[in-house]
């Protein structure tokens, strides 16, 4: 194996004080134009996905052990930037407590904050649009969901910023592969999809139709409310209602599962 460098020791190194800016704020990725993958399970689902991280750190406890040494001959053999870091500063730089003990920076895509992109896609299936909602666990989740059940992308409208480290950790590499987008500006977005002329489907606890009496097909939007404020009167006036049937003892289910179980359906 080619030898590595030494292992970082200094909290002050420039590799260590980006990752610490890139796991904080949208803003801080949005300046460097790359986003955190944290793992070795993650840098896997990114590598088959055919992304190339611009660095990995890894802790130096590791770098002998599986999977990570497997991980480095590949990385190696990319020509992608392998750093050891000492184990402990590792842990202290990394978003996650006691974090896995690797760390990748990815390239931000082009248009992360471009949601016409995806709007604008030919891709049949549903685009799934996510307003304000708040849990980057929530969101990565429905961006895995999304993946998994054939959805054309989505946007996140304000809210979670969907290359946050949580986010990333939830989507299970569907990130990599679904085309997404953030809206910064949700009421331009909101304008953009009353006048837009594709269906609109607003999920609602109750009152709406039941999925599976819905038409899916060509490119709907599927318009996901934060759990505490839902979705603005303007687009549940301009939209379909469509809720999933359940025991009147729950009052709603997470965004998430909602999302889901209403992709599923899409499918």
């Amino acid at each position: 194996m080619v030898r590595l460098p030494e292992a970082l020791k200094s909290s002050s190194h420039p590799l260590i004080r980006q990752a610490r800016r890139l796991g904080r704020q949208p803003r801080r990725r949005r300046e460097a134009g790359l986003f955190l993958v944290e793992g070795p399970t993650a840098l896997a689902e990114t590598l088959a996905a055919g992304v190339q991280p611009v660095w990995v750190l890894v802790a130096s406890a590791r770098v002998e052990q599986q999977p990570c040494q497997g991980l480095i001959a590949t990385l190696l053999d990319r020509e992608v930037p392998v750093q050891p870091v000492q184990q402990a500063l590792l842990e202290r730089t990394a978003p996650t407590s006691h974090g896995p003990g690797l760390l990748a920076a990815c390239r931000l895509p082009a248009e992360a904050d471009a949601p016409h992109a995806v709007l604008e896609g030919r891709t049949p299936g549903v685009v799934v649009v996510c307003w304000k909602v708040q849990d980057p666990g929530n969101l990565g989740t429905l961006i895995r969901s999304s993946l998994a059940f054939g959805a054309a992308g989505l946007v996140a409208a304000e809210g979670a910023d969907p290359w946050s480290p949580k986010a990333v950790r939830s989507s299970a590499g569907a990130i990599h592969r679904l085309p997404v987008a953030r809206a910064t500006d949700a009421e331009t977005l909101l304008e953009q999809l009353i006048a837009g002329g594709e269906t609109l489907i607003a999920a609602l606890p109750r009152g709406g139709a039941a999925p599976s009496a819905l038409s899916w097909k060509g490119r709907p939007r599927l318009l996901l409310g934060a759990e505490a404020a839902g979705l603005p009167e303007e687009l549940v006036a301009a939209a379909t209602a469509v809720s999933i049937p359940m025991r009147a003892e729950c009052e709603s289910l997470s965004v998430a599962v909602a999302g889901s179980i209403l992709l599923h359906h899409a499918h």
